[in-house]
């Protein structure tokens, strides 16, 4: 069976070779592994990349920005769940760099994590919330 995963960093599609060989990302030479978010790692996305990369599957995006307490403090909680999960891939949006996507999906309260299940917005989670909070609206919005 032939994989398709999403490169961490780039975002690029790209299909696993069949006989479990360790994989490189077509675009950006960054190391892929099937499953999850590919390294354990959420996905940088942009304006450029935001709706192509989510079209598919189940996300949860963080939109962040660098100055943001909230965002800084919930951060490591959502490093540990695209670590640990293979059934949800995780991303972050900086809305500073990427205001267009930002304005779209009205980020005005940030730290704002939105759940995509292909492509299309199912629920919100405003505010640096615990990781059990954020596990229950996977379970409500994903599930």
């Amino acid at each position: 069976m032939n994989d398709i995963v999403r490169c961490p960093s780039c975002g690029q599609s790209n299909r696993l070779p069949p006989d479990g060989r360790k994989a490189v990302c077509g675009k950006c030479k960054t190391p892929l592994t099937s499953g999850g978010n590919g390294g354990g790692r959420p996905i940088d996305l942009s304006d450029a990349n935001f709706a192509e990369t989510i079209r598919n599957g189940a996300f949860l995006v963080d939109f962040w920005a660098a100055w943001c307490g909230p965002c800084r403090m919930i951060a490591p909680v959502i490093e540990e769940m695209a670590a640990s999960r293979s059934d949800v891939r995780f991303a972050k949006l900086n809305v500073d760099q990427n205001p267009r996507t930002a304005q779209a999906y009205r980020a005005m309260s940030i730290p704002l994590l939105v759940l995509f299940k292909d492509g299309v917005e199912k629920g919100r989670v405003v505010g640096a919330v615990p990781r059990t909070q954020i596990e229950a609206a996977i379970r409500q919005y994903l599930g």
